[in-house]
């Protein structure tokens, strides 16, 4: 932890071993990218992706899909390798804990927000502040163990933490760290710049279309000499999953994002386009609020686990491409404990009696949020399907992501939502932002007894194996305390045109557009 420019303790084992998680699907990594022929200037890339984000503005944003974007507009402080995660400057050009409980970062000079404001240790510590302050930030939970942010010279900031924190570096490469023009916010009405974002990125905002169209051009003003490559890229939001695999072929689109398993399986029957699904952080789960009955209970919680068949849900919504899990993480990440990541077998019967012992045996009725799309409603249909088996009967409405997202986390409405997960650096960012009790994917904001020492642990040391055990502790309480209902990861699954070169999706699904080129 004391490290210049130290590169955080996630990518010692964060590599998904063998690439099991998706078998022969997994294409070359980042080197064989590396070999590329030299890349074209300009072009327009035109991109389908399946949902319209909740916000363009990071820290009120709710989605993982909203990444699709949003590093197009916006440099965090810290970059990361898209296949293992290892840490890399960015606007921090270097970045040292100085003692367990203090990390200061030494910015680059001479970067410029798009609408030529300085970013400077002001501009730094305006934007940390806002995240951890701001009533409709989203993002609280990742820097709860900051006490201060304090400018120590021009470009040099000194965050001071409550307790030692070895997740942060990396959680200021995600939604905190993304910097936004202090001028922006200050001339927009309430600060709001959901629609009207300005950043220091390798593309600058044009239009929003909802529900059609995001525009961005190149920022020939980038700090990063030489970047990006592309004259700009066209968002497509193109709800229909077959539509937008087919837009790819038909030569409407150069790429499609978020595909499922069968387009996937579809688009390799052609020569004209390529296929990827690579490995993953994406997790597919039941969020619940247990703050409300009949969730209250654990017996409850558990028995909704009992009644999955994670094996038949892979296999039939993931042809096989996923992992049947009972945790948050494939089972060769380095913060999973294999021995617990299938705790919960398909048992109706053991979840039948789970429901009578908690005084349901007639059942009970969870209203649920889940998302519109073709992928999401067949999901929906086969969860319910299997829960009903027990007498857990799912009433799911589907709206679409943001929609949701406000329904249940922020409204309190229904007790369950049906959506994926993960896709954050370190795996501390993603426990705190589901469990803890002021997380916005807490509906209830209810911490239980016990969740904070186990939390606390992973993140006090920066030692790989002590981490490596605090997190298979943590993993073992969620997975006994049923907290949500997992199912299985996901791949990263896109659909592209054999002329778009340099694009990687990576482990956490947020893809970078700042090297991506085409042939001509």
């Amino acid at each position: 932890m004391t490290k210049r420019g130290s590169r955080h303790q996630i990518t010692r084992r964060g590599v998904l071993a063998g690439g099991a998680a998706v078998g022969t699907a997994i294409l070359l990594p980042a080197q064989a990218r590396a070999q590329a022929a030299q890349p074209n200037m300009g072009g327009t890339l035109r991109v389908a992706m399946p949902f319209n984000p909740a916000a363009l503005d990071p820290i009120t944003g709710r989605n993982l899909p909203d990444f699709n974007s949003l590093y197009t507009l916006y440099d965090a402080l810290l970059d990361f390798d898209p296949d293992t995660l290892e840490l890399k400057p960015m606007l921090a050009k270097s970045w040292e804990f100085t003692d367990p409980t203090t990390l200061v970062l030494d910015l680059v000079e001479g970067v410029e927000f798009h609408d030529g404001t300085p970013l400077n240790a002001e501009a730094v510590k305006f934007n940390l502040d806002r995240s951890m302050n701001d009533a409709r930030s989203n993002v609280k939970s990742d820097l709860a163990s900051v006490e201060t942010v304090e400018v120590t010279g021009p470009f040099k900031i000194t965050i001071k933490l409550k307790k030692p924190d070895a997740g942060l570096p990396a959680i200021l490469s995600n939604r905190a760290g993304c910097m936004i023009s202090p001028d922006s916010i200050k001339k927009a009405a309430d600060g709001n710049v959901d629609r009207t974002p300005v950043g220091t990125g390798p593309f600058k905002f044009v239009e929003w279309k909802d529900n059609d169209l995001i525009k961005v051009e190149k920022n020939t003003n980038y700090w990063q000499a030489g970047l990006p490559y592309l004259d700009g890229i066209e968002f497509r939001i193109i709800n229909e999953l077959n539509t937008a695999a087919r837009s790819v072929s038909s030569g409407q689109n150069d790429m499609a994002l978020n595909m499922s398993a069968l387009q996937i399986a579809t688009a390799r029957r052609s020569n004209d386009v390529v296929a990827e699904a690579k490995p993953s952080l994406v997790f597919y789960t039941t969020s619940l609020n247990y703050a409300l009955e009949p969730l209250k209970d654990v017996r409850v919680r558990q028995a909704m686990n009992y009644a999955l068949n994670r094996e038949d849900l892979n296999r039939v919504l993931m042809m096989g491409l996923g992992e049947p899990t009972s945790t948050l993480f494939p089972s060769t990440f380095w913060a999973a404990d294999p021995e617990t990541a299938h705790f919960y077998n398909h048992d109706v019967d053991k979840a039948k009696k789970l429901l009578a012992d908690a005084g349901y045996a007639n059942g009970i009725d969870i209203p649920t949020w889940g998302w519109p799309d073709q992928a999401s409603v067949q999901r929906q249909e086969l969860f319910a399907t299997q829960f009903a088996e027990a007498g857990i009967r799912l009433k799911v409405t589907p709206v679409p992501p943001a929609q949701a997202m406000q329904n249940f986390f922020i409204d309190k409405k229904g007790m369950a939502m049906l959506a994926p997960q993960g896709g954050l650096p370190d795996p501390s960012q993603i426990y705190e932002r589901l469990f803890a009790g002021n997380a916005l994917r807490n509906a209830g904001k209810i911490e239980l007894e016990g969740f904070r020492p186990l939390m606390d642990a992973t993140v006090s040391t920066s030692d790989p194996e002590e981490r490596k055990q605090a997190f298979y502790a943590l993993q073992r309480y969620v997975i006994e305390q049923a907290l949500h209902v997992p199912q299985y990861t996901s791949a990263a699954m896109h659909i592209q045109s054999p002329k778009v070169k340099d694009f990687a999706f990576g482990l956490i699904t947020s893809p970078k557009f700042h090297r991506v080129w085409m042939e001509a």
